[in-house]
């Protein structure tokens, strides 16, 4: 078959080579937007499949080594989260294998496997099991920006329904809908939309709050100290295990004001905490 007796094909000599041309600049263009991405996929894999080597083989060390590099280059995510974790949970790093599946817990809060190995690690510690409550998954798993534009419509729905029933007459003969039945639907909006918008907007304040915690794991072998005030000198008030989840409520120098699990309160040093969400305690609390 003759190429050129196509006939969506230019004909004229000119038109085919400026055919031609504008083909094959797409497709190198094409070539090279495309192959990063391919040589990138590459990449990944072999670093991912590097870390599972070494995590099958028993070297677990340099698997927890190898997801860290790929998280540093990739960032978080909650599968290498909880790829990570495991490797630190078999090479008996307690306080890195639970801060990495507290990770994966926060990104994922809705799987089973990352909460069963979570809760399997913190009973090996010796530490109570935290589950996540469902109104907590609900809490993590709420787009704030989706849930605040469906409150705006609500609202704009209650808006027309107190216009619409201020001109439920001239609607009524407009739509040809019975006055009586047009009414009604509007009070049902006022009735449900009102509450229905008040419980939403309490919800998403509860969201931002809850989801602005600042929350950390101590990392310290087998446990930090709690002292009474930001010191070195200050007296010890006990001691939090390693492993255990904390809330960050101040910080002053290099030390973090916590809350623990029993609702005590105490100073830490920074460096016997890791933060759940990484930088977190760069921006706050503040001095």
């Amino acid at each position: 078959m003759n190429f050129f007796s196509n006939p969506s094909f230019p004909s004229c000599t000119w038109e085919r080579y400026l055919f031609l041309a504008k083909f094959h600049f797409a497709l190198i263009a094409f070539s090279l937007f495309l192959f990063p991405f391919l040589l990138h996929a590459d990449v990944s894999d072999s670093e991912l499949d590097a870390a599972n080597r070494a995590y099958t083989s028993g070297n677990y060390d340099e698997s927890a080594k190898l997801f860290q590099q790929i998280i540093a280059t990739r960032g978080f995510s909650a599968p290498l989260c909880f790829d990570l974790a495991n490797a630190e949970a078999k090479a008996g790093h307690t306080g890195a294998a639970l801060l990495n599946y507290e990770r994966a817990r926060y990104l994922a809060p809705t799987d089973g496997d990352i909460d069963h190995n979570l809760q399997l690690a913190r009973k090996q510690a010796g530490l109570d099991p935290n589950s996540y409550r469902w109104w907590q998954i609900a809490l993590l798993s709420i787009n704030w920006m989706v849930w605040l534009g469906i409150m705006a419509a609500c609202l704009l729905l209650i808006f027309l329904a107190i216009i619409g029933t201020s001109y439920a007459p001239a609607i009524s003969s407009a739509t040809k809908i019975p006055l009586r039945l047009l009414k009604n639907i509007f009070r049902a909006i006022l009735f449900a939309g009102i509450p229905l918008s008040l419980l939403m907007g309490y919800v998403e304040l509860s969201t931002i709050g809850f989801n602005d915690r600042i929350q950390g794991v101590i990392v310290a072998p087998k446990e930090a100290t709690l002292r009474l005030s930001p010191f070195d000198s200050a007296d010890s008030i006990g001691t939090i295990p390693e492993g255990e989840l904390v809330t960050v409520e101040d910080r002053h120098n290099d030390y973090l004001r916590i809350e623990a699990r029993d609702h005590h309160f105490g100073w830490v040093q920074q460096k016997d905490l890791e933060p759940v969400i990484a930088g977190s305690f760069d921006v706050k609390p503040s001095d």
